[in-house]
């Protein structure tokens, strides 16, 4: 998957996260910059909400109560920062990264709504309308979604139904937290 504009917001994204946010040990800073420094490393990596059987890194800032820096990998867990760094230095397979920020945070939220939305529709130009702060952009996606889920029940497609059900009621949680 190599999407350029996304991997830009992705490294915006984490130079935002790495000024806004303190986070418990340092190595979570070496990580951060290790993932932004490099086309490579962004395009391999992608956001999550939630925790997952795959490869994944939890990072977290210094008000949350998780652990600092969790890395699983085939379904074994290390909390060492350095052995992690290494690891994700020689691994480029694809990682989920995910942040436990001590608040509710907008731009990752947007992010995790425009991965979706690239995972499904593609490098569509127009999935980069979402960017825009506006609530607009939101409500452009929830009709275009709530269009493909009619579509998806008239065509009797199930996988597409549960698809575009999982980025409306992200959409929808959206809005609930604005």
């Amino acid at each position: 998957m190599n999407h350029t504009w996304l991997n830009y917001e992705k490294q915006r994204f984490i130079e935002y996260i790495l000024y806004q946010y303190d986070f418990k040990i340092a190595e979570s800073v070496w990580i951060l910059n290790l993932l932004k420094s490099s086309p490579k490393y962004l395009s391999n990596i992608s956001f999550v909400n939630e925790f997952s059987d795959e490869r994944i890194l939890s990072i977290s800032t210094e008000q949350s109560k998780q652990l600092p820096l969790l890395y699983c990998k085939d379904r074994f867990c290390i909390e060492d920062g350095r052995q992690i760094f290494h690891d994700i230095r020689l691994d480029n397979t694809h990682l989920n990264v995910l942040l436990y920020l001590n608040k509710n945070d907008d731009r990752l939220n947007k992010l995790l709504l425009l991965q979706m939305l690239v995972d499904y529709y593609g490098d569509d130009k127009d999935i980069r309308a979402l960017n825009n702060n506006n609530t607009h952009g939101l409500e452009h996606w929830r009709k275009l979604i709530s269009n493909e889920i009619d579509k998806s029940l008239d065509n009797n497609d199930q996988d597409m139904f549960i698809e575009m059900s999982k980025i409306l009621q992200f959409i929808n949680e959206l809005e609930e937290h604005r």
